[in-house]
């Protein structure tokens, strides 16, 4: 009783430790979003000062007067949220008897000009009106964006996270599938943060530079409006600054060129409209959803386990056993997971949204990029054109079996045949497409060289939107006959001598030997070349790369070039993984029926 109770208990602290990691994640996130926000703040700040404080007479130094009564304004102007302290050199001007600035700080802005976190404000520097030399420091304090660690509900999801954890224990079934609930919710929970906060960061931050900016633009006669609007860009940096209508000055979220942005209008002088257009921060946020559910998700995988090792107990023997497998199996099961599931699971989640390298931000479009597939005739093409070329496999399997059969009895011709045979399937793939290249050009090509020493007409293979999938499937075929060839003589081998000789008593002959005896016993053979050669079929690049780029007028345009011309050259990775799902179910689908077919098996008594 007593070593059942520390199961469970041990349980719900592993549920309730990876609920609170999720939590964490969210929090970080949310931080993060906060420094981000006050470090923009800051900058817009700096560049307010920049603006509007004057310069001594003579120099380009600020006058520091006017720098030290503007600095202390800042706080007061109507609208601005949040704590100032401007830094002369690495004395402080609002709070005089504020702690100055470290020396090695102050360097390190002059170095990096960057936002550096100091404590809990964000420093960026503050350069003279020349914009060349950092004269000082603008720092602005975090807050009003990260919520608490574990306020709200966040207690109430741990708690349910380790009621159901201890439950797992007793109920493997029902307690397991009820933990993985709450997990679910831990990380959902997390992720939430992290998007209000990211939301709360891109509001507080345009509220401030709207201030500001309006503020700089009373300080300036409406003649001189227009002049300074260039200049005003250097308040948001990191967004645009448009002219437009006249607003309410209400943050208000909108799609602008099909991208979500946050925007704010700003009345800089007298019938002077502005538009601050920011990339709103819960767009960039969407990836650590993942991260959030995936470390949640480690709750349930443990507490499973630590249930299976409570009920193991009794069999030391079964639990030595299957621990020592699983030893041996984890490498194995690590590599599946990194280099085969974690890319699968990527690639569904990039087919889920718009994702390309250049754009800023990846939303969550659904099925969108499934929809856009089934609309584009090129994909269909592609469709057809990887079914047409799948044609070749069932030619080769029949020169490769009957090569096979040539070649079944040992000696030292036959070796040696089996080996030229074999050698273009371990040739380079490129070397290979480039020596047909050259055998295939239409100008002084081998086979149109050999062609009109018998009276044929030349013929463009490759530039001939007729001719080129057969001059692909014909390279293929060459390829893939030393292999099939190998896989055939193997089956072939197999089989036991007596049955043949069985046959040739009862009078049979050499085509009923290999119609009645030969082809049953390889069946098993022949369907794993079909399948593995469909496969491999599906997934053609590399001479179609070369030889034919997907030409002439995509008449060699199969599916794996399609999704590399969308990813690498019009990037489009969300298309690209849709459709490179779309082939794994395809691809799929065959593997299914290569077991369907081959569950069946002969054998040899």
């Amino acid at each position: 009783m007593k070593a059942t109770l520390v199961w469970r208990l041990g349980a719900a602290l592993v549920a309730a430790l990876a609920g609170l990691g999720a939590l964490g994640v969210g929090h970080w996130v949310a931080e993060r979003a906060e420094r981000q926000a006050a470090g923009q703040a800051a900058q817009s700040a700096a560049a307010y000062l920049a603006f509007v404080t004057p310069a001594a007479a003579g120099s380009l130094e600020y006058d520091l007067a006017r720098l030290l009564a503007l600095a202390r304004g800042l706080n007061t102007i109507p609208g601005w949220t949040g704590q100032v302290e401007v830094f002369h050199g690495t004395a402080p001007l609002i709070r005089a008897t504020a702690p100055p600035l470290p020396p090695d700080l102050f360097a390190t802005l002059r170095d990096r000009e960057a936002a550096i976190a100091h404590g809990d404000v964000m420093l960026v520097p503050l350069k003279d009106r020349d914009d060349w030399d950092v004269v000082g420091a603008v720092a602005v304090r975090r807050g009003g964006v990260a919520p608490p660690m574990l306020g709200g509900w966040d207690l109430v999801v741990l708690a349910l996270l380790a009621v159901t954890g201890a439950l797992a224990v007793r109920l493997p079934r029902g307690g397991t599938v009820a933990c993985m609930l709450a997990a679910t919710l831990a990380g959902l929970s997390g992720y939430r943060q992290a998007v209000v906060a990211s939301r709360k960061s891109t509001d507080q931050w345009l509220e401030r530079a709207r201030v500001l900016i309006e503020d700089a633009g009373s300080r300036v006669s409406p003649r001189a409006a227009a002049v300074m609007i260039p200049k005003l860009s250097a308040f948001v940096r990191g967004a645009e600054l448009v002219p437009s209508d006249s607003g309410t000055g209400v943050i208000r979220r909108s799609e602008v060129a099909g991208l979500p942005r946050a925007e704010v209008r700003v009345l800089v002088a007298q019938r002077r409209w502005l538009a601050v257009r920011v990339l709103p921060g819960e767009a960039g946020v969407s990836g650590w959803r993942i991260l959030a559910l995936g470390v949640a998700g480690l709750g349930p995988a443990l507490v499973a386990l630590l249930g299976w090792l409570s009920r193991a107990r009794a069999r030391p023997r079964a639990r030595r056993e299957t621990l020592t497998a699983w030893t041996f199996l984890a490498p194995a099961a690590l590599h599946l997971a990194v280099f085969a599931f974690a890319p699968i699971g990527f690639a569904a989640y990039l087919a889920l949204h718009r994702w390309s390298p250049i754009e800023p931000v990846r939303p969550f479009v659904g099925l969108d990029n499934f929809t856009a597939l089934a609309r584009d005739p090129l994909v269909w093409v592609s469709l057809r054109n990887t079914l047409l070329y799948t044609l070749h496999v069932p030619v080769a399997m029949t020169i490769a079996l009957g090569i096979a059969l040539a070649l079944q009895h040992r000696s030292r011709t036959t070796r040696i045949a089996r080996a030229v045979f074999f050698l273009p399937y371990v040739s380079s793939v490129v070397a290979i497409a480039l020596v047909w290249q050259w055998m295939y050009h239409a100008d002084f090509g081998l086979l149109n060289y050999l062609g009109s020493l018998v009276g044929l007409a030349p013929v463009d293979w490759l530039g001939n939107p007729k001719t080129a999938l057969v001059a692909v499937m014909i390279v293929s075929i060459w390829v893939q006959v030393g292999y099939q060839m190998v896989v055939f003589l193997a089956g072939l081998q197999g089989i036991p001598q007596a049955y043949l000789d069985a046959a040739r008593v009862d009078g049979a002959s050499p085509w009923q030997r290999f119609r009645y005896v030969t082809v049953p016993l390889l069946r098993p053979v022949t369907l794993f070349v079909l399948v593995t050669g469909v496969i491999t079929s599906f997934q053609v690049f590399t001479l179609i790369y070369v030889l034919t780029d997907g030409g002439p007028l995509h008449a060699t345009d199969v599916i794996v070039y399609r999704i590399y011309q969308m990813a690498w050259e019009f990037l489009q990775f969300g298309g690209a993984s849709a459709l490179s799902l779309v082939l794994f179910v395809l691809l799929l689908g065959v593997t299914w029926l290569q077991f369907r077919m081959l569950g069946r098996r002969v054998e040899y008594a």
